[in-house]
């Protein structure tokens, strides 16, 4: 388990990939630690391993792309809340 510069705990397959895409793990370390736990739980939220995987092949791209957007432009504290 990889524990972030904020104190966030990140599941070992994850920070495979965020280790992976220097990129990304500087993206993903620069995020509010908030921001971070939102990561965490989307991917584990998956419904099996299959999920699982798929939102992990797509987790450099989605975290490098990340902007904070304010709460009332989309319902929600965090896009990906709403998914």
């Amino acid at each position: 388990m990889m524990i972030t510069d904020k104190g966030v705990a990140v599941p070992d397959d994850m920070a495979t990939v965020l280790e992976a895409d220097q990129g990304a793990l500087a993206a993903f370390q620069s995020l509010r630690p908030d921001d971070q736990q939102v990561y965490v739980k989307w991917v584990g939220a998956g419904h099996g391993a299959d999920a699982r995987k798929e939102r992990l092949a797509g987790l450099g791209e989605h975290v490098k792309s990340y902007q904070r957007r304010p709460a009332e432009e989309h319902g929600s504290p965090h896009p990906l809340q709403d998914v």
